[in-house]
């Protein structure tokens, strides 16, 4: 037997364990990879925080202008001539669309109907909110029938009560005027049909009673008189 001393093994020590086999192998290839795409890594990194950036700056570009619109829309208050440079200035906007809405308004108020019609459709062109764009439409073919273009109000009336994506009640209400406009032109049954539709799509509602009334005066042969150009369901002015 040899009496020369041998090693002893190295104690384990838990809070330094030896690296696993292969770990020189696998740094080494770490290593060799950073140094051959270095340059494309920091490439993607900028990229990536510019990306980051530009959507960051976005939004808060959107929010301030989204501010901005809504501040200049309310320093305008009542100023109602001021109103179309709004909207020609902010087309795209949903205010503009309420600018436009507004301007059809004050000049429906005035009985100047050419005028309320067209800025009512530039109105229902603008806006994307399902009841104020059926306002819109229904306002400009209730201003066609006060300006005597009782055809074009007619055909604008009949797409509108036909619209499923328009407001119920305003859908209704456009019924009513085409029951009216075939029982002005001697076209009752056309009449009663334009009734019945309006009970269809808004049963209970107040232009299914006009209906109700209208059909009566009808039958009995009553002479049935035109709604009034201010009666409150067709009032397009300012704070309706």
């Amino acid at each position: 037997m040899s009496n020369v001393p041998t090693a002893s093994p190295q104690p384990h020590d838990p809070a330094n364990p030896p690296p696993p086999a292969g770990a020189d192998e696998f740094a080494l290839k770490v290593h060799e990879f950073w140094a051959k795409n270095r340059s494309a890594i920091y490439i993607l990194i900028v990229a990536v925080f510019v990306a980051l950036l530009g959507r960051e700056g976005w939004q808060y570009f959107a929010e301030m202008r989204e501010k901005g619109v809504q501040e200049e829309y309310a320093k305008l208050g009542d100023r109602v001539d001021q109103l179309p440079k709004f909207a020609d200035a902010n087309k795209g906007h949903a205010l503009a669309g309420v600018a436009w809405l507004r301007v059809a308004d004050d000049a429906y108020g005035r009985n100047d109907f050419k005028s309320a019609a067209a800025n009512y459709q530039k109105a229902a062109d603008a806006l994307a909110n399902a009841a104020l764009k059926s306002r819109a439409r229904l306002g400009a073919a209730v201003s066609q029938i006060a300006a005597g273009d009782k055809a074009g109000a007619e055909t604008a009336l009949k797409t509108l009560a036909a619209d499923a994506q328009a407001v119920a009640a305003l859908r209704a209400e456009s019924a009513y005027h085409l029951a009216m406009l075939a029982h002005e032109s001697g076209k009752d049954d056309d009449a009663k049909k334009f009734i019945d539709e309006i009970t269809r799509l808004d049963a209970g509602g107040l232009w299914a009673q006009r209906g109700f009334l209208l059909r009566a005066q009808i039958e009995a042969g009553k002479p049935v008189a035109a709604p009034a150009a201010n009666a409150p369901a067709v009032q397009f002015k300012p704070g309706n």
